[in-house]
């Protein structure tokens, strides 16, 4: 059987969704989610897994683009200490991005 290579007809990949990873280290936390401009801000839409090591994981498919986030520990809004990038939201305190 020979077998030619797909080609994409269209070489704009902007609408092809990611998978991107987030991870957030809080072993002592009870739980953790991802808010963020994909989720519109709910703090109960992106609920994160606890590994062993106390590491927090959750992968999303976006689109390309710049998304503005932050991690909800407890209750209690977290910087992603990982995060390159950060630019000031309406609140006065910071929020991470990420660009997919």
């Amino acid at each position: 059987m020979n077998m030619k290579p797909h080609l994409f007809r269209d070489n704009n990949l902007t609408k092809v969704n990611r998978m991107t990873q987030f991870t957030f280290p809080a072993p002592t936390a009870r739980q953790v989610s991802l808010a963020g401009e994909f989720n519109n801000w709910d703090t109960k839409a992106g609920l994160m897994h606890k590994g062993p090591d106390g590491v927090w994981h959750l992968g999303l498919a976006l689109k390309p683009g710049r998304y503005e986030y932050r991690f909800v520990a407890d209750e209690v809004w977290c910087d992603d200490p990982a995060a390159q990038l950060k630019t000031m939201n309406s609140l006065g305190t910071e929020n991470c991005v990420c660009i997919v």
